[in-house]
């Protein structure tokens, strides 16, 4: 009858010590939900990741879609090729894999505006869906179509240093529109956005205004790439200040066969 006694005695003690080691152990757990050490605790808020990608290593081949205006079109090469095909085709050198062109989608005079709306089209999500590089030139024609009626200065239009400057806070909102349309399609791509250029370094009223306004969209531009994380912009300006008439076509705007090259050289040589 002792010897049943003890044995009980000892079970609730066993049992007694159990259920305060369970209840040491809930406490601290709760200590640390509602006291949490450094380093534990969660943040309130976080800001949105950054996209990643970027990494062709582990690819045997890549695709590009081109987005934008004429650039991106490549009007101005007698050639045909642009900046786009050349860059597909020294890409594919370089890295010694395929290189396939998904789609050039660029327009004549479109806008960034314009180019936002269009992301939404099947299309356009299709092609940016499955590249992992987009190649990207806009905001030439939002900043230069300064005439009055809307024409562009590639067609004629009145050169206007103020209505430049002034056109500037309205439209850099539809580069960051741009931008956020991509990614929303292709979280993973690289963004290659092309710089713009002065066109006009050699008319007097044109040089320093437009030179200043062309620096701060590409400052902007900038911006949005440092934001996103995985986009990169490929400087152009400083190939056409003092050769405009060796790099741009007779149309005094676009580049010719040699501008173009230069792009892409840049582009490939940013990609590398």
């Amino acid at each position: 009858m002792k010897s049943s006694s003890v044995l009980w005695r000892t079970l609730g003690i066993v049992s007694l010590v159990c259920l305060l080691a369970m209840l040491a152990g809930f406490g601290w757990a709760l200590k640390d939900s509602w006291y949490p050490r450094e380093g534990l605790a969660l943040p309130e808020a976080s800001a949105p990741e950054k996209a990643e990608g970027g990494d062709w290593s582990a690819k045997s081949e890549l695709y590009v879609a081109a987005l934008g205006d004429s650039l991106t079109k490549g009007t101005g090469d007698a050639t045909g090729e642009g900046y786009v095909a050349r860059t597909v085709a020294s890409l594919a050198e370089r890295m010694d894999k395929p290189v396939h062109l998904v789609n050039n989608m660029a327009v004549n005079g479109m806008r960034a505006d314009q180019l936002a709306v269009r992301l939404d089209d099947k299309g356009f999500v299709n092609a940016v869906g499955r590249a992992d590089i987009v190649l990207l030139t806009i905001g030439g024609n939002d900043l230069f179509q300064v005439a009055q009626g809307g024409g562009s200065l590639a067609e004629g239009g009145d050169l206007s240093p103020e209505a430049l400057r002034e056109r500037l806070p309205d439209v850099k909102p539809r580069l960051k529109e741009v931008f956020d349309k991509i990614r929303a399609v292709n979280p993973v791509a690289r963004i290659v956005y092309v710089g713009l250029y002065n066109a006009f370094y050699d008319v007097p009223q044109m040089r320093e205004a437009a030179s200043r306004t062309v620096a701060d969209w590409n400052g902007y531009a900038y911006e949005l790439a440092l934001a996103d994380g995985n986009a990169t912009v490929v400087p152009t300006y400083d190939l056409f200040e003092f050769r405009v008439t060796d790099y741009l076509s007779s149309d005094h705007f676009h580049p010719n066969a040699l501008g173009y090259e230069r792009i892409a050289g840049r582009i490939v040589d940013a990609l590398q």
